[in-house]
C-alpha cells in the first residue's frame, strides 16, 4: 500500500469529521465511541488540530488544557486518546497560560486553604459558628504548610485578627470525601500555585460556562487521568499526601484558543 502523505491524512481527518457533523451525534459515536462531540459538533482531533500555537509533540504523551473551552485532552503521538471537561478560573482569577511537566500524582491530598479564603471564609465562619465549623468541614490550623508541621488548637488563634487581615495563620483541609481537592492532585513544578485536581462537586461540570475556580483546574474524572498517566489503576492511598511517581514525565500546556482558531472552527460547524 502506498503511504498517504501527512497533508492528505489531515485532509481525510477533516473530511471525516465534517461528514460526521452531518450524520449527527450517532455518527460521532461510531467514529469516536469514547469521545463523542467536543465543541459544538467538532470532533476531538479536528478541534485540537485547530488550536493555533499548541505545538503538540508528535512523539510521547502530552496533556493539553484549553481554558477557553474548559476541556482537557490526553494526547499520545500527536493523536487524541481521551478528553474530559474541566473547570477553570473565574474572570477575576483566570487560569494562566503556562507550560510545565507532570512528574507525579498525589493521592489523598490536603487542601492548603489560600490566605484570602482563610481570612474571608474560614475566619468569618469560625467567628459566626465557633470552632465546631473547623471540625465539621475537616479543617485544622497548622504551624506551616509542611508535612511535619504541628497542628495548633483553634482556641489559640485570634480569629478576629485573622478576619481583619492583621494576623496570618495556616489552615488546611484533611483528606476525605468533602476535601475540596477530592482524591487526586497533579502538581505543576513551575505553576506558581496552579495545579490540576479532583473535586467533590461533580454537578458543576454539567454547566456550559465552567470558569468557576480561583485559577486551578478541576477535573471531571481525575481518576481517569491518573490511570492514563500511570498506565494502570492508581494504588489505594494508605497515608495523606501520598506521591506516586509517573513512569516518565508528561509535558502539559494550558492555553486559550485564539481568535484564528475560533474562526476556523465556526466555519466547520
Amino acid at each position: 500500500m502506498t503511504p498517504i502523505p501527512s497533508h492528505e491524512r489531515r485532509f481525510l481527518i477533516a473530511g471525516a469529521a465534517i461528514l460526521a457533523v452531518g450524520a449527527g451525534a450517532y455518527g460521532f459515536a461510531s467514529y469516536y465511541p469514547a469521545l463523542g462531540p467536543i465543541v459544538g459538533t467538532i470532533a476531538p482531533q479536528l478541534y485540537v488540530d485547530a488550536v493555533a500555537g499548541a505545538q503538540i509533540p508528535l512523539q510521547g504523551r502530552y496533556v493539553l488544557v484549553d481554558a477557553a473551552s474548559a476541556r482537557l485532552y490526553m494526547i499520545e503521538n500527536g493523536r487524541v486518546q481521551d478528553t474530559m471537561r474541566v473547570i477553570v478560573g473565574k474572570p477575576a482569577t483566570p487560569t494562566p497560560e503556562l507550560k510545565s511537566v507532570l512528574n507525579y500524582e498525589t493521592l489523598n491530598p490536603y487542601w492548603h486553604v489560600p490566605a484570602d479564603l482563610t481570612q474571608t471564609l474560614v475566619a468569618a465562619r469560625v467567628l459566626k459558628d465557633g470552632p465546631s465549623y473547623l471540625t465539621e468541614h475537616g479543617y485544622e490550623v497548622v504551624a506551616a504548610f509542611s508535612p511535619d508541621a504541628p497542628v495548633l488548637p483553634a482556641d489559640s488563634v485570634d480569629w478576629k485578627a485573622v478576619a481583619a487581615g492583621t494576623a496570618r495563620i495556616f489552615v488546611r483541609q484533611r483528606p476525605g470525601p468533602a476535601n475540596s481537592l477530592g482524591h487526586f492532585k497533579f502538581d505543576l513544578p513551575n505553576g506558581d500555585g496552579i495545579y490540576l485536581h479532583d473535586t467533590p462537586k461533580k454537578e458543576l461540570f454539567a454547566q456550559d460556562a465552567r470558569n468557576l475556580s480561583h485559577g486551578c483546574v478541576r477535573l471531571e474524572d481525575a481518576q481517569r487521568l491518573a490511570r492514563w498517566l500511570l498506565g494502570k489503576d492508581p494504588p489505594a492511598a494508605s497515608v495523606p499526601e501520598e506521591n506516586i511517581l509517573l513512569p516518565r514525565p508528561v509535558p502539559i500546556t494550558i492555553s486559550y484558543l485564539d481568535q484564528r482558531s475560533q474562526t476556523q472552527l465556526a466555519a466547520l460547524q
